[in-house]
């Protein structure tokens, strides 16, 4: 097993620069996840992990080696990509041995490890079966195999459950989970599937146009995120995000958007500093609440614009001193649209982001 360092990493395609100064590092045996819009340069970034792919700039070391120079063979990494890429004229234990014998692994050496991978993966009855026999979850499971028997110091996933439906995706992720735990081995992960990195991930790379955005583990990306753009990625529904100015409003420092108003603190010389026309206020939808709550909060007048039952929770849109905002709220709330309804948000739960950079709401605490 290994981890890896990727040292300012850049990549562009004639003038079009596709990464930019990419620096991570993971430990052995840790599970990253690359997550972000599509065209945000994971997948490209995957592929210069690999060596299909050649950076502009920069430097790749795999466990002590720096690998630059080195074809994707020769990298002791095994790749499990969204298409099964499984050779339909072979059975599924041909499959999984093919690059072993390619490697000139004897036969014993070869047998061992796909009765290994068919444990681990419980595949067993799978193995005399062609690719057309299988299911989708089957066929990646065969994938997977096909990574494991290399005993590779490095797994790279490149959206593999993206061709799943949604009940088959939900169970790989918690075998994938499984499998993290098993091997111990360290694995980079690409998707644009958020419920993906939270759940598997025990770091996560948010990227967005080329560039790291943040860096954390999911619960540091979900309450602390760094950025307007963090924020709104992360979590369903999104964050509500309203932009508006902090000012100083005669000796009170507030929050301005629109009709929208929220007093932020009585100022110091350092809170007052933060006067500035470039700011947004976030309410996660979870946050906002319809029953009176103990903690300091402020509350808004609102107006049900619609309301979707999605069974366990509702998900409630209003309008809420002239913006739209969404909550999730207990099936029990007993209210349609076009009804009126207080709404609070405790002020521990705001969120303030300045000239795109969070701002600790400690900062405003008297």
């Amino acid at each position: 097993m290994a981890g890896f360092v990727l040292s300012q990493i850049s990549k562009s395609f004639g003038t079009t620069n596709v990464l930019t100064d990419i620096s991570l590092q993971a430990a052995d045996g840790e599970f990253v996840v690359l997550l972000g819009p599509s065209g945000c340069g994971k997948s490209t970034l995957l592929r210069i992990i690999a060596g299909l792919e050649a950076q502009t700039s920069g430097s790749v070391s795999i466990g002590e080696r720096v690998v630059d120079s080195l074809p994707p063979r020769d990298r002791d990494i095994a790749m499990v990509f969204q298409q099964y890429a499984l050779y339909p004229h072979l059975t599924v234990r041909d499959n999984l041995a093919f690059g072993l014998k390619m490697r000139k692994e004897s036969p014993m050496v070869i047998e061992e490890r796909i009765a290994e991978a068919a444990e681990l993966l419980e595949i067993h009855e799978l193995l005399d079966r062609k690719p057309k026999e299988l299911s989708g979850g089957q066929r990646q499971r065969v994938a997977m195999g096909r990574a494991i028997v290399r005993k590779p110091k490095l797994f790279l996933f490149d959206e593999p459950l993206s061709n799943l439906d949604a009940r088959l995706r939900a169970s790989m992720r918690v075998e994938l989970k499984k499998l993290h735990q098993r091997l111990g081995v360290t694995m980079v992960y690409v998707t644009h599937d958020q419920v993906e990195a939270m759940t598997l991930g025990q770091t996560i790379v948010i990227m967005d146009q080329g560039i790291i955005q943040q860096i954390g583990t999911p619960d540091q990306i979900y309450h602390h995120s760094i950025n307007p753009f963090v924020a709104a990625f992360i979590g369903n529904p999104p964050m509500n995000l309203l932009s508006g100015s902090v000012r100083l409003e005669g000796q009170k420092l507030e929050f301005h958007a629109g009709d929208f108003s929220l007093t932020l603190d009585t100022p110091s010389p350092l809170t007052t500093s933060l006067q500035s026309d470039q700011a947004t206020l976030g309410i996660r939808p979870e946050d906002i609440t319809f029953n009176f709550p103990g903690d300091p909060h402020f509350s808004m007048s609102s107006t049900i614009d619609m309301i979707e039952n999605l069974g366990g929770d509702h998900i409630v849109y209003l309008l809420a001193q002239g913006q739209h905002l969404t909550a999730r709220a207990s099936p029990t709330l007993g209210r349609q649209a076009g009804d009126s309804i207080t709404a609070h948000v405790p002020l521990a739960k705001v969120h303030l982001f300045i000239n795109q950079v969070r701002i600790p709401l400690e900062l405003f605490r008297s």
